[in-house]
């Protein structure tokens, strides 16, 4: 099979060259050497960052071919760090962070510390960290100096991979618009005394569970949860759209899992404030809601469609409504409460994003089903201009994640068929009581 070459124009910081194969060709890898300082930018338009499901790519705004889908190049260099904003009071930020050195560094004597910094102007934003199974497992606290800052806990051996969530910290205030960025950096020392002992996922949790009281222990007084509820039932009074109180969700944030808490919060959200919007727009563009019960649906392609009783032109302007300013939430919120594994939420999602992207881009006149992909393993099948910037090697963030999830895609259908995925739909039932899932 041929290999595809491509001429990469402007300056290279690597001359290393890189064979082709069967075209006896090479070309320099525009790949930036990782000991080099390090921007990445957060782009809200861009990327849908708020979930720990998501799978997004960042730029490097020092050098336009260098892009990744976590921090853990910013381990490189002490000057890197990532920037990003706040842009809502319901907006949240989220990140992947790869340690998996910690445990050849176990082998080697060597010890670690971790140190993730927050910087954002009057301590506006909180940073609280994740492990891989959704335990929570640091919150940032303030360093004296206006940032914030926590260290990785001493975990090794049963995760390695962690997930940063930034968010406002001042929600009882009018909202302004944070911007803040996040340093990563690595000390290391040899200790001459260490001994790799495994540790199972017993010891684990009874780490988590100190680290947990810890957090509680150091809270103010006044910011303490002291009632009898247990976690599940404070998540389950947010699914009902509850507001907890201020000592309620501190208490939460320390003890919940994420996958659960993010499910709560998506319900919440759904009641107390995506309906309400609903209902607001609707009545600035004088549409009236039907009475009594109605559904709106989605189709794993970002069609819209509602049913209940109403006339077929109060029926349009619903659907068009609903599209034009809340076809996002309905999907994300929806998937964000389903039960279901990191690779079936990228493939949905992955085929979400790229379909309603075609259809979008073209008009209609396209879809998914029309891709192909080339021999020499370029994308094909659609208009010449959207191909090129797709397979560009200097595609933003949004074309290149465009990319990877038609890989992931065309992958999964060439093995299982697209039924599963092709039959997927988002189902909400509307009352006077508000909007709900089915």
């Amino acid at each position: 099979m041929l290999h595809y070459v491509q001429n990469v124009g402007g300056a290279l910081t690597d001359e290393r060259k890189y064979y082709t194969g069967n075209t006896g060709k090479y070309f320099a890898s525009p790949m930036k050497e990782l000991n080099e300082k390090t921007v990445l930018t957060e782009d809200a338009l861009e990327n849908r960052n708020d979930s720990y499901r998501q799978h997004t790519k960042y730029n490097d705004s020092m050098d336009c071919y260098y892009s990744t889908y976590d921090l853990g190049i910013l381990l490189q260099n002490k000057e890197s760090y990532l920037q990003g904003t706040i842009n809502s009071s319901q907006d949240v930020d989220g990140y992947f962070f790869p340690y998996q050195q910690k445990n050849f560094y176990e082998k080697m004597g060597i010890s670690s510390e971790v140190s993730i910094l927050l910087e954002c102007q009057n301590g506006d934003c909180n940073l609280i960290l994740y492990d891989s199974y959704g335990n929570q497992v640091g919150m940032a606290k303030d360093d004296g100096s206006g940032n914030k800052k926590l260290v990785l806990p001493d975990l090794a051996g049963v995760t390695s991979q962690y997930f940063i969530r930034v968010e406002g910290a001042n929600t009882a205030v009018a909202f302004e618009e944070k911007a803040y960025r996040i340093r990563i950096t690595e000390t290391k020392s040899r200790d001459i005394q260490s001994d790799s002992v495994q540790k199972y996922e017993t010891s684990y949790q009874n780490q988590l569970d100190r680290i947990h009281e810890m957090q509680f222990e150091a809270l103010p007084e006044s910011d303490k949860y002291l009632g009898n509820a247990t976690v599940e039932e404070l998540l389950e009074r947010m699914k009902r759209g509850e507001q907890l109180d201020n000592k309620e969700m501190a208490y939460v944030k320390i003890f919940a899992n994420l996958a659960d808490y993010e499910k709560a919060e998506a319900m919440n959200y759904i009641q107390n404030k995506l309906y309400p919007d609903i209902q607001k727009k609707a009545e600035q563009k004088g549409i009236e809601l039907p009475d009594g019960l109605w559904k709106i649906e989605m189709d794993a392609a970002g069609n819209i469609s509602v049913a209940g009783d109403m006339t077929e032109e109060n029926r349009r302007e619903l659907e068009e409504m609903l599209s034009d300013n809340f076809a996002g939430d309905l999907w994300e919120r929806y998937v964000q409460t389903m039960d279901i594994s990191h690779e079936q939420y990228r493939l949905l999602h992955g085929y979400h994003e790229v379909e309603r992207f075609i259809r979008k881009a073209t008009g209609g006149q396209y879809s998914f089903q029309d891709i192909t992909i080339k021999e020499d393993g370029k994308i094909g099948g659609l208009p010449d201009k959207m191909c090129q910037q797709i397979n560009s090697q200097e595609a933003n963030a949004k074309n290149e994640e465009l990319r990877d999830d038609i890989y992931m895609l065309m992958d999964y259908r060439n093995k299982f068929g697209m039924e599963d995925i092709l039959n997927f739909n988002v189902k909400y039932q509307v009352s006077d009581s508000g909007l709900r899932l089915i």
